[in-house]
C-alpha cells in the first residue's frame, strides 16, 4: 500500500513555525535596537541637560577669580575651602547626584596639559583639584575649542580616556563677568552605566522576544489546526470518491475558501454519480438488447427446424419461447434414439399453452408428441 505521505499539518507547521521565529527574533532585535537608541538618547539629553545647566548656574565673577587660582597651581585643600569654591560646586554635587552623572566639572584650555580643572563636583579618589591638568582624546579637544569659540554644547561619542577609562562627555560654554566664553562646564557618564542600562534593554528584548515567539506560536497552532483539519477532510473525501465511494459528502465546518473547495466536490462527485448511473442503465440497456437479438435469432432458427412439428398458437407473448424450446428438444431427441425412446415411454414433457402440439420427427420417420397444452 502505497503511503499517504506527510500530513497536511505538519506541511504548514514546517512552513509556519520557521516564519514565526524569524519573526520573533525581529521583534526581539527590533526592540533591542530601539531600546538601545532611546538608552542613548537619554544619557545625551542628562548630559547635555547637565552641562548646560551648570553653565549657567555658576556665578561668573566667583569662577573667573577661581580660574585665576587654578592658572597659579594653588595649594588644592585650601582653594577649594574658599567660599567662591564651595558656593559653585555644592548645587553642582547635588545636579551630579540627582541625574546620576558619574563626572560634573568646569575646566579651561590651557597650562602645560590640554585642559585645567577649575570645579568638580566628584568627592573621593576620582576628584581632580582645582588646578590639576589633563589631556583629552583629540575629539573633544576638538569639540571644547568649537564650544568656546562658536558656543553651541559638545556632545561626543564613547571615547576612551587614559586616566577615566570609556566616557561619553557633554561641554556647555560657561562665561566670564563680562559674557566671553572662557571655560566649559563639563558632564561625563561613565560607560559602566551605559552597559548596565543596555544590559537591561537586552533582558528586557529577549523577554519580548519570547512572549513574542510564545504567543506567535499559539496563534500559529490555532491557524493551522483551523486549516488543516478541514484540508485534511477535504482530502479523505476525495480519495474516497476516487476509490468508487460514491456517497454524498456531508457538511463539515470549514474557512469560507475551504467551503467553497467542499461544495464543488460535492457537486462533482453528485454529477459523477449521475454520469455512472446513466452509464450503468446504459449498459443494461445494451445487455438486454443484445440479449433480446440472440433470442429473435434462436426463434428464427427453431422456426426453420425441419424436426419440430408444432401445431396450434395461443398467441401470447410467450409462445415464441415456448416454440423455440420444443424446436431444441425436438432436435435433441431426433439425434438421439434413447431420449426418443424414453419420450415416447414415459410422456411428453413440455407443457404448452391450450391448443397447442409438439411433436419431433425422427429419421426414420416416425412422429413422437414431445409437448401438448392442459
Amino acid at each position: 500500500m502505497r503511503p499517504e505521505g506527510v500530513p497536511i499539518q505538519a506541511l504548514l507547521l514546517r512552513v509556519f513555525l520557521p516564519a514565526v521565529a524569524l519573526v520573533a527574533i525581529g521583534l526581539g532585535v527590533l526592540t533591542y535596537s530601539r531600546l538601545y537608541d532611546a538608552i542613548l538618547d537619554g544619557f545625551n539629553r542628562k548630559l547635555i541637560a547637565a552641562s548646560a545647566l551648570t553653565g549657567a548656574l555658576i556665578d561668573a565673577r566667583d569662577h573667573d577669580r577661581l580660574i585665576a587660582i587654578a592658572r597659579t597651581e594653588p595649594k588644592g585643600d585650601e582653594a577649594e575651602r574658599s567660599p567662591e569654591y564651595l558656593r559653585a560646586v555644592l548645587p553642582m554635587r547635588r545636579i551630579r547626584e540627582k541625574l546620576d552623572i558619574t563626572y560634573l566639572y568646569t575646566q579651561v584650555l590651557g597650562g602645560s596639559q590640554d585642559i585645567i580643572y577649575v570645579l568638580d563636583a566628584t568627592t573621593g579618589e576620582d576628584h581632580s583639584q582645582i588646578g590639576s591638568e589633563d589631556d583629552l582624546p583629540p575629539e573633544t579637544l576638538a569639540g571644547i575649542r568649537r564650544v568656546q569659540a562658536m558656543d553651541g554644547i559638545h556632545l561626543s561619542p564613547i571615547e576612551f580616556q587614559q586616566q577615566w577609562g570609556l566616557l561619553k562627555t557633554a561641554a556647555a560654554p560657561l562665561r566670564d563677568a563680562e559674557g566671553r566664553i572662557v571655560a566649559t562646564a563639563g558632564a561625563d557618564v561613565n560607560v559602566s552605566l551605559i552597559r548596565t542600562a543596555t544590559q537591561n534593554a537586552l533582558f528586557a528584548s529577549v523577554v519580548i522576544g519570547m512572549v513574542s515567539l510564545l504567543a506567535c506560536t499559539l496563534a500559529t497552532l490555532l491557524i493551522v489546526r483551523r486549516i488543516a483539519q478541514p484540508l485534511d477532510r477535504l482530502r479523505r473525501e476525495a480519495l474516497r470518491i476516487a476509490g468508487g465511494d460514491h456517497r454524498p459528502i456531508e457538511p463539515f465546518p470549514a474557512p469560507r475558501d475551504i467551503a467553497a473547495l467542499q461544495r464543488t466536490l460535492a457537486e462533482g462527485s453528485a454529477a459523477l454519480t449521475g454520469q455512472l448511473a446513466e452509464a450503468r442503465a446504459a449498459a443494461r440497456a445494451g445487455a438486454a438488447a443484445a440479449g433480446m437479438a440472440a433470442v429473435d435469432a434462436e426463434l428464427a432458427r427453431s422456426a426453420a427446424t425441419p424436426q419440430l412439428l408444432f401445431e396450434g398458437d395461443a398467441g401470447d407473448a410467450d409462445a415464441p419461447l415456448r416454440r423455440a424450446a420444443a424446436a431444441r428438444l425436438a432436435a435433441r431427441a431426433a439425434a438421439d434414439p434413447a431420449l426418443a425412446a424414453r419420450i415416447e415411454r414415459d410422456g411428453p414433457p413440455l407443457r404448452l399453452a391450450a391448443g397447442e402440439r409438439a411433436s419431433a420427427v425422427l429419421d426414420d420417420g416416425r412422429h413422437i408428441l414431445i409437448g401438448t397444452g392442459a
